[in-house]
């Protein structure tokens, strides 16, 4: 048993590691460049390490420092080290002339990497891993389709050691772009920006029906814009929302089920959506900032269709919002913290306007903050230690994420080496024949079981390594088809059986888990039809001209708002069954571009909104409210 002293003595070198890992990605990223095999070596040694120093072999955070967490630790150090020092011989002896070392080194690099992804974010991608790397060297003895000519270890080895795997592309695009956004969050969340985007929904519609659950809308966009992840959204805001909905009078399960929906959003909000969204660039070949653009439509139509259903569930019960007393007034708000949403003006600024590279704009977005924090705190000291902070909590979020990238590469050198994924596109094609439709709906399963326990970034690389070139040679673009993925790995966060940000919102409110991830389904419905008529149409990803795009979005939200009417049940007061059915017929018209059908579904929407508001025999003038 290690002492409490020694602990004490682990928990500072940890801090202080952590401290060092944000700042080598802000120093070499914006100052001092290194060359790719010093540089990723390095990223992946100190993600590692500091995994192996904060995490036990149960998984759970201990900074007593174990036998076995000093020998993992050892072998990372050494196994990076090696990599840092050989990548490029490693690369000229071509699986060829691998050495006794190289063999020796990978496997190391590849028990660590594995280990400390199971320590981080469980078993299922390590299983999922070692399940690839079997293929590799086994699968010459499958017989069929799937089998393969045979590869030696050496050959295995010389892509999972080098720039096709642990080191590939999406350990690259997290130790440049993923990070400078992460640490940029944590210097954002330092200010108080948190705080400050709560009380600025609360302000805005707190006072609305059902204001507390709208609050959770806005103040779960704002968050998750910046975390990137469904589950620290659903934490960080839920303990404030969830308990003021209850207190309200929402039921728990519906309580959990909003902020767990609002919060999946966050991940494809704009301006800095989940990691994902920078490897989907990075794979296209495309600036960052023509994916965040793609984004911006689909992400509003999602949060519409969650604040009408809000909204209708609201008058449904005769819900009224929060009392003037309890709502803090706009104007006092802004004055109090408004300047809080100038790093995130920087943000947009210089990655639209200025057309700087995304590493860029974050390290400009982060000295307005420290900006910030030098004029609220007004002591250097504390000021100091604020920056530490932010850097060591960087830190953290940082190996939530680079040892699943780092494993994920495993995958996709696996995949790339015996052409797997080109055989499981064929297969899915295949069996659709010329249906799409059924080649998406192929696809959405595949993508939600990935994402089952998984972060959205590695559940998304997985899916998109595998099925993304079946899609396009079905005649989908490429931006719609990655985003097709994209979306349903998001998503999988609140789709049962494993639900993780449900869950999470269901332990907040007390709820019955499953219940929890169906109802954040329901609410998110929009969430997961979207996907589909982007992969038929994607005019709503900003491809086709100006006039298209317009029309199709304002005919989508009214087609949203027919499509959440249908599904509670509810316009001005309950509707039946034949008004249902004919809001569902005239949310899908609306939904899916078109003209004609446009028309057809906007007549039909109108007649049954004016059949229900001239039979209303309530207050009325509480029904037009939104």
């Amino acid at each position: 048993m290690v002492s409490k002293e020694n602990a004490s003595i682990v928990g500072r070198v940890v801090f202080i590691l952590g401290v060092i890992l944000s700042i080598f990605h802000i120093w070499t990223l914006n100052f001092r460049p290194l060359p790719p095999d010093v540089f990723r070596s390095i990223c992946v040694g100190l993600i590692l390490s500091l995994v192996f120093l904060l995490y036990d072999y149960r998984g759970k955070k201990s900074t007593n420092l174990t036998p076995e967490k000093f020998i993992f630790l050892l072998l990372t150090v050494i196994s990076m080290g090696y990599a840092g020092s050989q990548m490029e011989n490693i690369l000229q002896r071509g699986g060829v002339y691998t050495t006794q070392w190289d063999i020796v080194m990978g496997i190391i690099a590849v028990v660590v990497v594995l280990e400390a992804t199971r320590r981080t974010v469980g078993k299922a991608l390590p299983i999922i891993a070692s399940v690839f790397l079997l293929y590799a060297y086994f699968g010459k003895f499958l017989p069929g389709y799937l089998g393969h000519r045979g590869y030696s270890l050496a050959r295995i080895i010389t892509l999972v050691y080098t720039y096709e795997g642990i080191f590939g592309t999406p350990i690259a695009v997290v130790g440049t772009f993923v990070v400078m956004f992460i640490i940029f969050g944590a210097f954002l969340d330092s200010t108080g920006a948190g705080n400050f985007f709560l009380e600025l929904a609360k302000s805005l519609t707190g006072r609305q029906r059902g204001g507390p659950a709208k609050i959770a809308v806005i103040a779960s966009g704002f968050f998750g814009s910046i975390s990137g992840s469904a589950v620290a959204n659903v934490a960080a805001t839920g303990t404030f929302t969830i308990p003021l909905m209850k207190k309200t009078g929402y039921s728990p399960t519906f309580a959990g089920a909003v902020e767990a929906a609002a919060s999946t959003g966050g991940q494809f909000m704009p301006p800095i959506m989940a990691a994902g969204a920078f490897l989907m660039a990075e794979i296209l070949g495309v600036p960052y900032t023509q994916v965040m653009l793609a984004a911006i439509i689909p992400a509003v139509i999602y949060y519409i269709v969650i604040w009408l259903t809000i909204d209708l569930r609201a008058a449904k019960i005769g819900l009224r919002g929060l009392s003037k007393e309890q709502v803090p007034p706009l104007r006092s708000v802004l004055s109090r913290g408004g300047y809080m949403i100038a790093p995130l003006i920087i943000l947009v600024f210089t990655l639209v306007g200025l057309g700087q590279s995304p590493i860029r704009a974050a390290f400009w977005s982060m000295l307005s903050c420290i900006i910030i924090l030098i004029f609220k705190k007004r002591d250097l000291r504390i000021v100091f230690r604020s920056i530490l902070d932010a850097c060591y909590d960087a830190a953290e979020g940082i190996i939530g994420v680079g040892p699943a990238c780092a494993c994920a590469g495993i995958v996709i050198a696996c995949v790339g080496l015996t052409g797997l994924g080109l055989k499981i596109a064929d297969i899915v094609i295949g069996i659709a024949g010329a249906r799409l439709w059924l080649a998406l709906i192929l696809a959405m399963v595949v993508t939600i079981i990935f994402g089952m326990g998984l972060p959205t970034t590695v559940s998304y690389i997985l899916a998109c390594t595998i099925l993304a070139p079946a899609l396009i040679e079905l005649g989908i673009v490429p931006i719609a088809a990655h985003f097709f993925i994209f979306y349903y790995a998001s998503l999988s966060g609140i789709t049962p059986p494993v639900a993780l940000a449900a869950y999470t919102g269901a332990g907040i409110a007390g709820s019955e888990p499953m219940k929890t991830g169906f109802e954040a389904v329901r609410i998110a419905i929009a969430g997961f039809l979207l996907p589909f008529i982007i992969a038929y149409n994607p005019v709503f990803l900003l491809v086709g001209d100006m006039s298209t795009i317009i029309q199709a979005t304002i005919t989508a939200i009214i087609g949203c708002y027919a499509l959440t009417g249908a599904s509670e049940g509810w316009l001005f007061s309950k509707i039946n069954l034949v008004q249902r059915g004919i809001l569902a017929m005239a949310a899908i018209l609306m939904i899916r571009p078109g003209t004609a059908t446009d028309i057809i579904g906007i007549v039909s929407f109108a007649l049954v909104l004016i059949w229900n508001y001239l039979t209303f025999k309530g207050d009325k003038e509480y029904s037009l409210r939104i």
